[in-house]
């Protein structure tokens, strides 16, 4: 740029010269009434000065034209020699880890090199054997990648290969397991007889049958590395890594030790983690090393192990977790010789689910289990002293432990929104998608992670293994191609042991107005009977599965909706928002679940809900 400036002011002043001198033998030229030359005359000029400033007008064309023809040349090296100089950076950049790596080398050698000089020659080691440091080999490709090795990353993988045999899979897990259900290590787990249960991961379910807590054995899946060479595609599992940034752009992933994969379509499936009360997190390591938060397997083996060797644990949360965990560690009380105590800033159980008169019922069931309930606790503070954890509820009561159960809730992992650049709703929390489970035109998101819209209920994220198992089998459809909407109103359910159990779907809030219409169990009326009924222990495994049918109500005549008795044996509870049933939990009625499906999805008003209660049959013996 210097160069083209003083080169400038060079010309400049013979270019403003020979303009003057062209514009004034122009004006005179005028001025004589003759006529001005033509330019092909002035293009001849160069023969001699025949024309009146003929030999200046050559002078200024020839000195714009230089400079024009100077400022091309200039701008064109110029851009050349940028774009050189950002190859060059870029190489720069890249070579630095091999640079750093070849000086290390070079520095270990001569220092090797020293060592050897210094000592005697010793017989040569075997090679040292791969360390936790040293990440294994992964593929670089994967045209299906899932993150997250939970249910809905189970249930797209199966999805995804069912709709397209030849389909190569990849899961991502940070988990050291192959892909797990959840639900029994808060229920049925607890109640097996193998002392070995911990390690076998194997229970008996409410019907007797026998099975495994994971979804396949290892036989099932190919090995990672394996994956892009197998003939007909397969499933592969990359257990203990992590994905922690995502180039949308780019379509890969890196992983938390530097390897990168690239994809075609993605599944975000990551679920989240277990919440935990500041008050814990801010009373130091002694507590934290005695407080669990319930989720993984590890946890499950942890709290078994611990409630061994302890004389007292208390349970922080009254929802479906902590009444499951409560009700399973109160049955085991007795022989283990420990304390159960279950407390919650609700007067009763499942207070934010239930309807007053049902929480209080079901907090006297899980008292019978022999389970200590405090209500309306709300934890001050949290201190670790004499070996014992001292729990200080806000009205002055104390509480002496020595472990604490955290199960306050889940908080979505959405770690990667940022890098992906991926929109989080602010209300619910999670990854907001379309109606198609998308968040971009290759990425899915299923499973608790995922916030989607319900066309009768609104903007919901829901955290329920019938949510994944559906969520996650329209995802993987919608990666082949399907394009389908996500329709589906989830189901959830919770056991209280074998012989309470309620199952729900919908908006079930206890702040909703709601009407319930109960009957006498019987002995069929269990979540027992009904496993052995459906043949499976997770019910939602069939429910998703069925479709509502034209159903006729029963004969019997059911009583006016009413909570006046305390024997809530089974029953059907409404809950409603402007008159329409948003949501409805069967309490102990079982195998319904695609009627009350179906009711939520015509959004009608219901002049009598008892008629309508007549769908479910629960009068019939």
């Amino acid at each position: 740029m210097l160069k083209c400036r003083t080169v400038w002011k060079k010309l400049a002043p013979l270019a403003r010269n020979s303009s003057t001198l062209c514009h004034q033998n122009a004006k005179r030229a005028v001025l004589r009434n003759e006529r001005r030359p033509g330019l092909l005359q002035r293009a001849q000029m160069s023969a001699g000065p025949s024309g009146g400033g003929g030999t200046d007008n050559t002078l200024y064309y020839v000195l714009v034209g230089a400079t024009c023809l100077g400022g091309a040349v200039y701008a064109y090296s110029t851009l050349r020699g940028d774009k050189q100089r950002y190859q060059d950076r870029i190489s720069e950049i890249a070579s630095r880890p091999n640079k750093a790596t070849q000086e290390q080398t070079e520095i270990q050698t001569a220092a090797s090199e020293a060592t050897k000089a210094a000592a005697p020659v010793t017989p040569t080691p075997a090679p040292a054997a791969p360390t936790e440091s040293t990440p294994a080999p992964v593929l670089e490709h994967a045209p299906y990648l899932l993150i997250g090795g939970g249910t809905a990353s189970f249930a797209a993988a199966r999805s995804i290969r069912a709709r397209d045999p030849g389909a190569r899979v990849l899961i991502i897990t940070d988990e050291p397991d192959l892909p797990y259900m959840r639900p029994p290590l808060s229920k049925e787990l607890w109640f097996s007889d193998d002392p070995e249960v911990t390690e076998s991961l194997r229970f008996k379910q409410w019907n007797g049958k026998e099975r495994s807590i994971y979804f396949q054995p290892p036989s099932f899946y190919v090995d990672p590395t394996e994956l892009a060479k197998v003939e007909n595609g397969g499933v592969a599992v990359l257990t203990g890594r992590k994905v922690v940034h995502m180039d949308v752009r780019g379509n890969k992933v890196r992983l938390q030790d530097g390897a990168e994969i690239s994809y075609d379509k993605c599944l975000i499936a990551t679920g989240g983690v277990p919440r935990n009360l500041q008050v814990i997190e801010r009373a130091g390591d002694e507590v934290m090393q005695r407080t669990t938060l319930f989720r993984k397997i590890e946890d499950f083996k942890s709290l078994g192990k611990v409630s061994r060797e302890i004389k007292s644990v208390t349970i922080i949360g009254g929802g479906f977790l902590g009444s499951e965990l409560a009700c399973a560690l109160g049955r085991r009380s007795a022989d283990l010789d420990l304390e159960v105590i279950q407390m919650y800033p609700e007067k009763g159980n499942m207070g934010k689910v239930l309807p007053e008169y049902l929480s209080n019922w079901t907090t006297a069931k899980v008292r019978k289990e022999g389970v200590r309930v405090i209500t309306d606790a709300v934890v001050k503070n949290v201190s670790f002293k004499n070996g014992k954890v001292e729990i200080k509820l806000k009205d002055g009561r104390t509480v002496k432990t020595d472990h604490i159960v955290a199960a306050v809730g889940l908080e979505p992992s959405v770690e990667l929104a940022k890098s992906a650049g991926l929109e989080v709703d602010s209300d619910f929390g999670g990854y907001r998608v379309n109606a198609e489970l998308q968040a971009r035109s290759n990425i899915w998101v299923a499973g608790d992670a995922a916030c989607f819209y319900d066309i009768k209920l609104g903007r919901r994220r829901v955290e329920h293994h019938d949510h994944a198992v559906v969520s996650g089998r329209l995802a993987g459809e919608n990666m082949t191609g399907a394009n389908k909407p996500y329709w589906h109103q989830s189901m959830f359910w919770s056991d209280l042991g074998p012989d309470v159990g309620y199952e729900a779907i919908g908006i079930v809030d206890s702040s909703l107005p709601t009407v319930g219409v109960f009957a006498k169990a019987t002995a069929k009326d269990t979540p027992k009977a009904a496993a052995e009924k459906s043949g499976t222990g997770i019910r939602s495994e069939s429910e998703t599965e069925a479709v509502a049918v034209s159903v006729k109500a029963g004969t019997a005549t059911p009583p006016s909706p009413t909570h006046q008795t305390d024997d809530y044996g089974k029953g059907v509870i409404f809950y409603l928002r402007d008159k329409v049933v948003v949501g409805v939990v069967l309490w102990n009625v079982f195998n319904r679940m695609p009627i009350a499906r179906k009711i939520i999805k015509d959004g009608e008003e219901h002049a009598d809900l008892n008629e309508v209660a007549k769908l479910f049959n629960i009068h019939e013996d």
